[in-house]
């Protein structure tokens, strides 16, 4: 069965028609096992609109619409199911339709042709009830490029006339149109133009790229015997369930769950997760592209394939409970030989295998950390040692401090520091004007003032385990770590010194992990680098020469969500995950999936804000949204105290994402954008999008990409639907970061509680 026809079966079963899913149940049954369909009736009068097709009757005057794809082996691929009218429909806009495979990628679409006399049929009803107004007011080819108006070969103008055909005069006079094109370029040329405005107008993305595919040759329409085979091949198991993926099949019957699509791989995927690899591999992927997916999957791979342990590595607790709670739904019996942890417990968990961490320090609490950085930002203005330096300007010097002491202790370890001095030996990448060598001494003693705090209480950070880490897997002869293969997410977020003390983990036989065969896999996407770190491969002597893949495709936005959020940081230079490779990011393959643009909607207070992104959560739970695949993202801690308060005055209940990461779960999830990061939903409220929130206030311009990216990572956890919500006051207009995405979202205001579009 198609992917659409999964989606009609759905539709229908949570309408309650038990019995109609039922029957068509039966006759998949029947067709894969014995190739024929017995069980329904065939309908009276025929049906000849598409070849070979097959028309039954079900239950309640429905119809399901069927294809013998391939009458020697009794193939039938499943086109359609509905009532009597949308059934008639269906076929007659369906008419001329054909398989065709694509030369790239073996994918198999069902796609308008009609090319030859006198196949052309132009159904009665094109009507468009989903789109505005505004967008039927638009050319219906708008969305071709320059490089496809080649493959289409018209001249200027014929071009022109093409661009003033709109949605609205489409859907009016579409024959007159055609015919005035049948006079200036021919019937074969006027049929590939009517063809592409057909699947445009109907929203058919993927058929408008493969008419477009096959008019230049790298596709072509397929013999029945070709097509019946491609439909189960892997290449086609993202548009295809077949009868013998039993399995998958009974699974994509019923409902399917946020967490079940975030274990499905696709073919694109899966060879990746198949893969052997001989010696230490990167994976870079856009947000969206199921790196989190092949990372569960992939260590499920190696746990049976060596039957020794596998550890998945990430930042946050809520993204390792993630992974927990996939692998958990992923594995059977080599579940017991994957473990999740984060960094921190990584790295305190080999301290203690190699010495004892019980006579270690404390772990410093954010809160001592924050009093420390601010004790030494005070004392250094006080004491005037900045006066004449660029430090003195700086409106947040606290937020240079917290970033450089990060930065530099996540490079160098105690003894080291001195290193800091050269700018040649340490090249500081990611700042706009470089530190002088005076100032790079104030920095380095105001580091050196943070030790000593943390010393006097017997505090510890974690740059400072690792190093500590570092130094005693380099002095151990032999380690207790059992691990056999390392597999460590969200890696562009790492420090150099984090990178440092995972390539020098051991198996238990005493090999090097970053060295083996699959032993280390790292995972990341330069563009969601929400921390001011970096690292580079080379330096830390892990070589992943020719290991390196990358994930363009998005799977998880729509088309209009990815548009906004891709936007905001096309214009920044990010480090690919690794920091000696810094550009601007590639543009992504954006999903086919077509939905709502992006809300902005304007409040006068946070308690509006509150107020409203509330009420959007009921609605959505009244009409049958499951709590759990719904995230409010707070940037700051009073935007999320506000949501929490709101949801618990109209009895929602709501828990913090790092507590409770089950999507199908009955409370809304309320996240900071660390601890969303790796996550998916089905709707995604942002909130409090204000200058000195987002970006933080006073950030230097070198500190810009950062905030966008994060930006970026909360906008992008949204599958189907993204509302921003901002509340401009006096010293905080809208988040400059509003106006870099306005051009992609709708907007709106609130006034005595109602929300208006503007215009």
């Amino acid at each position: 069965m198609t992917k659409s026809f999964n989606g009609d079966l759905r539709k229908i079963q949570n309408q309650g028609h038990k019995k109609i899913v039922q029957a068509v149940r039966a006759s998949m049954t029947e067709a894969g096992l014995s190739g024929e369909i017995v069980s329904l009736p065939r309908t009276k009068h025929g049906e000849s609109r598409i070849p070979n097709v097959e028309k039954y009757d079900l239950p309640e005057a429905y119809r399901l619409v069927v294809q013998l794809v391939d009458g020697v082996e009794k193939s039938r691929a499943f086109l359609f199911v509905g009532n009597h009218d949308d059934a008639e429909h269906w076929l007659d806009t369906h008419r001329n339709y054909r398989w065709t495979k694509s030369d790239s990628d073996g994918t198999l679409n069902f796609v308008l042709v009609t090319t030859e006399a006198p196949q052309r049929h132009v159904p009665a009803d094109r009507m468009d009830l989903e789109s505005p107004e505004e967008l039927l007011a638009l050319p219906v080819l708008r969305t071709l490029s320059d490089g496809d108006w080649k493959i289409v070969s018209i001249d200027a103008k014929t071009r022109s006339f093409v661009d003033s055909i709109t949605g609205e005069k489409f859907e009016q006079d579409a024959e007159s149109m055609i015919e005035a094109l049948d006079r200036d370029v021919g019937y074969e040329k006027a049929s590939l133009i009517y063809d592409l405005m057909w699947h445009a107008h109907a929203r058919e993305w993927t058929e408008l790229t493969r008419r477009l595919e096959l008019e230049n040759g790298k596709s072509a329409v397929v013999p029945p015997e070709v097509a019946a085979l491609a439909m189960s091949s892997a290449d086609n198991s993202e548009s295809f369930f077949t009868f013998d993926d039993k399995d998958l099949l009974s699974e994509f019957m019923k409902k399917n769950t946020l967490a079940d699509w975030m274990l499905f791989l696709h073919p694109e995927q899966k060879r990746i997760v198949e893969r052997d690899l001989r010696g230490a591999a990167r994976l870079r992927g856009v947000s969206g592209s199921g790196k989190t997916c092949i990372l569960v999957h992939r260590a499920r791979n190696l746990a049976k394939k060596y039957q020794a342990p596998v550890v998945l590595v990430t930042l946050t607790e809520s993204m390792r409970r993630l992974l927990d709670r996939l692998a958990d739904d992923l594995c059977g019996v080599e579940r017991s030989l994957i473990e999740t942890k984060t960094m921190s417990m990584l790295v305190k968990d080999t301290l203690n295998d190699i010495g004892g961490r019980a006579a270690f320090p404390q772990q410093i609490p954010a809160d001592r950390h924050d009093e420390f950085v601010h004790s030494i930002a005070s004392t250094l203005r006080e004491s005037g040692t900045l006066d004449g330096t660029s430090l003195a300007s700086m409106s947040d010097l606290v937020g240079f401090l917290n970033d450089e002491i990060s930065y530099v202790r996540g490079r160098l370890k105690e003894a080291d520091l001195e290193q800091y001095l050269d700018a040649q030996r340490f090249q500081r990448t990611g700042r706009g004007i470089p530190l002088s060598q005076p100032e790079r001494r104030i920095v380095l003693g105001a580091i050196g003032s943070y030790l000593d705090r943390l010393k006097a209480g017997n505090l510890q950070d974690h740059e400072g385990f690792v190093s500590l880490a570092v130094t005693r897997l380099n002095e151990a002869a032999v380690t207790k770590h059992h691990y056999r293969c390392v597999l460590c997410d969200e890696v562009q977020d790492l420090s150099e010194l984090d990178v440092t003390f995972i390539g020098k983990l051991v198996t238990s036989t005493g090999e090097p992990i970053s060295s083996i065969e699959n032993g280390l896999f790292l995972a990341g996407d330069g563009t969601q680098s929400i921390y001011k770190r970096g690292f580079a491969l080379r330096r830390v002597g892990i070589d992943i020469l020719g290991r390196s893949f990358s994930l363009k495709k998005n799977y998880r936005n729509t088309h209009e969500i990815l548009k906004a959020a891709f936007g905001l940081v096309s214009e920044y230079e990010f480090a690919d995950v690794d920091e000696e490779n810094i550009s601007r990011p590639s543009t992504p393959d954006f999903a086919k999936r077509h939905g709502a643009r992006p809300l902005l909607l304007r409040c006068a207070t946070l308690q509006e804000e509150a107020s409203a992104v509330a009420r959007s959560i009921h609605s959505l739970l009244v009409m049958g949204q499951t709590p759990g695949q719904i995230c409010v993202i707070g940037p700051n801690v009073r935007s999320r105290d506000e949501i929490k308060k709101m949801l618990d005055a109209m009895g929602v209940p709501s828990i913090e994402l790092r507590q409770d990461v089950d999507y199908e779960s009955d409370r809304v999830k309320i996240s900071t954008i660390e601890s969303a990061k790796g996550h998916e939903f089905s709707a995604v409220f942002i909130m409090g999008l204000v200058e000195g929130v987002l970006p933080f206030a006073g950030i230097a311009p070198d500190g810009l990409p950062r905030e966008a990216a994060r930006l970026y990572v909360a906008m992008t956890r949204a599958r189907d639907t993204l509302t921003i919500t901002y509340s401009p006051r006096a010293g905080q207009g809208a988040s400059r970061f509003l106006a870099a995405i306005q051009a992609d979202c709708d907007e709106g205001h609130l006034r005595n509680g109602e929300m208006r579009r503007v215009s």
